[in-house]
């Protein structure tokens, strides 16, 4: 076994993981009950009985105990502290689930040894506490959205060991920008101040708790965003600049128009199909654009090959839909077979529409057409060969940087795939997750009788998808995880389909192991996130290209509305955000479905699969919606066209 395929964790590493989750888990849920109750009942019991000086001591200790034990345990010398907690080298890695844990054990402290002075001024009765106590659980439910806005796994402390559990490196997110930390920087805090001010009993422990908690929440964030400043530079303090600090007001907007000189009006990093097609919707309308790409040539092998009528809706704005059409194939019926036989058709000859059917298109010969299309605007310039190393913006302006290049723009949209320089320079925080399912692609001379038709095939030992290509060749994709010795889909393809396949017709081949990806803001001031920089799903159904172009013509319209008729740019954007994150949720999760429905293996699930297929998807009601599904006509947003004029208007005004 070589270094790179030995578990990341022994079994014990593992274990010692999941004691300290189950025990820090544990602990957190007793002190959020202790701490309910305690505070709704004005801190009126505890298990010492102290008096006089005494009590007042001890409470006095218990609460700055809390207050300075947590900041301390947050910064560098106490997470070093922290890392020395756990045995077997695990400290680093379980560093939130200790936190959690301690902070857990400080709550516990607090309202478990209090000495209650027995001094109750208010315990309001009838309609009045009816009214506090609705107020105390709607602040307990705001700390608890803004916990879950902030990232729960980090805020609980699941992170850290349920990733050793996995045999996975803990990752840990950038700050976060979106739900309650849009309209404040510390919704935690102040969600965990108005706790403290809504419980109904009021007595002067609570008094007192409530005064020195409050003063702590508003003080101690000062030091957290010191951290944070430390930790993400110029993207923390951008944040900082538009979002208030404590208290929830109105996000600031972005400056525009600008009338500060830049190089070009929009630069976008990434020479891909999205990056090209937006440049082209631009550029066709007079604004000045940059692309940049760090690959010195285009393309030489085919990955993604579906384009779906919405799609050649967008085509066609750039006169390309007819020339795409001519160089590709038209599949009007994909045919689904099962373990148990013929299963039934996915016909996309009946969809509303012109164009009746799901274009097949090698991905290198969609570059290279609107590579040409571009070439014919001299306001578009593509430069490749260059990578990005830094991003700096301003109000009214983006400079972007490589190694010998620096160029300015108003704008800089980042169409550089899944693994985005640009979302990474600007720490936007995002999730996602591996499929669990490995592929094997590859093209062949097509010599089968199969036609222009896709053909599916779900076995018990896993998929096969069969797509015809330009130019006489056939794609073939194989699930599987075995080796991808030369002639293995040859043998996966006549295993389970019956068809033979002559290895020395296969022209290329390459493995891949789909994820999905979803970015928590699609833009960052005057950056702006697009097609699979800003959402990743599974390539199977070919989804994500055509999402990305929805993206790109809903975001050519945003631009061009911001830079040529002066509309505001922070509703525009949020107009982007929320629609396209809309639409692309709802392609991955059609991606998973199809995934997790398609790589069932095994005889019983491949039976009840067929069952499922023959006698719901392909008969009745369902059986006429399955085109549309699948040629993404109920997508929502699709094209601009089917964006609400509501929408618009509201977002320009």
């Amino acid at each position: 076994m070589n270094a790179s395929s030995r578990p990341l964790y022994t079994p014990a590493q593992r274990w010692v993981a999941l004691g300290y989750g189950l025990l820090s888990h544990a602990l957190f849920l007793a002190s959020i009950v202790v701490m309910f109750v305690s505070l709704y009942r004005g801190l009126s019991f505890g298990l010492l009985h102290l008096h006089g000086w005494a009590a007042v001591m001890d409470d006095v200790l218990l609460v700055t105990q809390f207050a300075v034990g947590h900041s301390l345990l947050l910064s560098d010398k106490g997470r070093r502290f922290m890392a020395k907690l756990a045995p077997l080298n695990l400290g680093r890695d379980l560093s939130t689930t200790v936190f959690a844990g301690i902070a857990s054990l400080q709550l516990l402290a607090v309202f478990l040894l209090w000495s209650p002075s027995n001094v109750v001024w208010a315990a309001p009765e009838g309609w009045i506490n009816n009214v506090l106590t609705t107020l105390y659980a709607i602040s307990w439910l705001l700390l608890a959205k803004s916990m879950s806005d902030a990232g729960l796994d980090t805020q609980i402390g699941s992170v850290g060991w349920r990733s050793v559990w996995r045999g996975q490196r803990p990752v840990y997110q950038p700050f976060a920008r979106t739900g309650m930390f849009r309209h404040s920087r510390q919704p935690i805090y102040s969600s965990f101040t108005l706790i403290l001010w809504t419980a109904p009993v009021w007595t002067l422990d609570h008094l007192f708790i409530a005064i020195a908690w409050s003063a702590y929440c508003v003080l101690a964030p000062i030091i957290k965003e010191r951290r944070y400043l430390r930790w993400y530079g110029a993207a923390y303090e951008r944040y900082r600049q538009r979002v208030s600090y404590w208290f929830p007001a109105k996000v600031r907007s972005i400056k525009s128009p600008t009338m500060k000189p830049t190089d070009h009006d929009i630069a976008i990093v990434g020479a891909g199909p999205v990056g090209l097609l937006l440049a082209g919707l631009l550029g066709q309308k007079g604004l000045r654009v940059l692309i940049v790409d760090k690959r010195t040539e285009p393309l030489t092998h085919s990955q993604a090959i579906g384009i779906t009528p919405p799609s050649l809706e967008i085509l066609a704005q750039l006169g390309l839909d007819e020339e795409f059409v001519r160089r590709g194939v038209p599949i009007r019926d994909c045919h689904v077979h099962g373990q148990s036989g013929y299963l039934g058709c996915a016909s996309f000859r009946e969809i509303p529409g012109a164009h009746r059917y799901i274009l097949s298109l090698p991905q290198q010969m969609t570059l290279s057409l609107l590579e040409s299309k571009i070439a014919l605007m001299p306001n578009v310039t593509l430069q490749r060969g260059m990578a990005i190393t830094q991003i700096e913006q301003d109000a009214e302006s983006v400079t972007l940087r490589g190694e010998g290049f620096t160029s300015t723009a108003r704008w800089l949209v980042g169409c550089d795939g899944h693994k985005s320089r640009v979302r990474e320079l600007i720490r936007m925080r995002g999730k996602g997750a591996p499929y669990g399912c490995h592929f094997l692609m590859g093209d062949f001379s097509d010599r089968t009788t199969l036609g222009d038709d896709a053909h599916l095939w779900f076995t018990q030992d896993g998929a096969v998808e069969s797509f015809p290509l330009p130019g006489g060749r056939r794609r073939w994709i194989v699930q599987t995880m075995s080796p991808t010795e030369p002639g293995f889909i040859s043998n996966i393809v006549r295993k389970r389909t019956g068809h033979d396949l002559d290895a020395q017709d296969q022209q290329n081949q390459s493995p891949f192991s789909p994820r999905w990806m979803q970015t928590e803001q699609y833009h960052d001031g005057r950056v702006i996130l697009c097609g699979d920089a800003a959402h990743l799903m599974s390539p199977i159904g070919g989804q994500g290209m055509n999402t990305g172009w929805a993206d790109a013509e809903f975001l050519a319209e945003a631009l061009l509305a911001i830079e040529q008729r002066g509309q505001p740019a922070l509703p525009l954007l949020e107009a982007y955000d929320r629609c396209r994150h809309r639409a692309s949720n709802a392609a991955t999760a059609r991606a998973a479905r199809g995934m997790w429905l398609g790589t069932r293996t095994g005889r019983v699930q491949s039976w009840l699969r067929d069952v499922f297929m023959r006698e719901c998807l392909f008969k009745g009601p369902l059986s006429r919606r399955i085109g549309p599904y699948f040629a993404m006509l109920t997508i929502p947003y699709n094209t601009v066209k089917r964006v609400p004029a509501k929408l618009w208007q509201k977002a320009s005004s």
